[in-house]
């Protein structure tokens, strides 16, 4: 799921999984046929059954959460991450998110840069076909996978099935130990970005210049209606413009203030 190079993205190792067999190791350091025992339906399933716990902790083992010594699986020195499932999407995010060579990276990066165009596609196989069209090699299985942890870790939000492109949760858990600017200080608008893309770097490539691109302005827009974030607009100062949107009064911003 997370691993540089060739890569596949697999439905079966949902969040939800890996955290809970990471749960499961910190009390219980297991070899494999243990965890097949005990947290699968072997018996019943077979196979299907297996693949889910082998690549449940491969994608644990990805994210330096899970280690393999002398036949055993356990927690790796990592494991305050899953003191909450709120300290796990952190670490998850961080860590999946901080390698450009993988195909997780590369899918979300690409997935935010067009994702006016892929919300018009109404398939998952569509915008497979389409991403490959533009130079990523993903099948509809890859995309099936990718999404739920895209959602988790606050890429967008799954509606249906579909990951609305509004990243308000991933800036959202970065701010929260953002600081460098101070509370409610309007910090010019080209200085928080550089900030945040190099907090987020999957979203560098949907801004274009001055011009924000969907899901970050969809982001931003949405922390202000929490208060969590102020949009300003100084007549004076240099303006980046947000995705336009009719419904909104504001289109442009100078600066962002941080709330606490």
């Amino acid at each position: 799921m997370f691993k540089l190079g060739n890569d596949n993205m697999r439905m079966e190792s949902t969040p939800e999984r890996v955290y809970a067999l990471c749960k499961y190791l910190m009390k219980n350091p297991s070899t494999i046929d243990r965890l097949r025992n005990e947290l699968t339906l072997y018996d019943i399933f077979g196979e299907k059954s297996d693949n889910e716990i082998k690549l449940t902790l491969e994608a644990a083992m990805e994210l330096n959460l899970v280690v393999l010594e002398e036949g055993i699986y356990k927690v790796s020195d990592n494991a305050g991450a899953l003191d909450s499932v709120e300290s796990f999407r952190k670490y998850a995010a961080k860590t999946a998110l901080s390698g450009a060579d993988t195909l997780f990276f590369k899918t979300t990066s690409m997935y935010l840069r067009l994702a006016e165009t892929i919300s018009e596609n109404r398939s998952w196989s569509s915008i497979a076909a389409y991403l490959t069209k533009m130079g990523l090699n993903v099948t509809e299985n890859d995309m099936l996978g990718w999404r739920f942890w895209a959602s988790f870790l606050g890429v967008g939000y799954l509606h249906g099935t579909f990951v609305i492109p509004n990243c308000s949760r991933r800036i959202e858990d970065v701010l929260e130990n953002c600081d460098q600017f101070g509370s409610n200080s309007p910090v010019p608008v080209a200085v928080f970005f550089q900030w945040l893309e190099a907090e987020c770097p999957e979203l560098k490539g949907s801004r274009e210049d001055n011009k924000i691109g969907l899901a970050v302005s969809n982001a931003l827009r949405t922390l202000e209606t929490k208060d969590r974030i102020g949009l300003v607009l100084q007549p004076d100062a240099p303006k980046w413009l947000l995705y336009t949107l009719e419904s909104e009064q504001l289109n442009e911003i100078s600066h962002v203030r941080i709330k606490r």
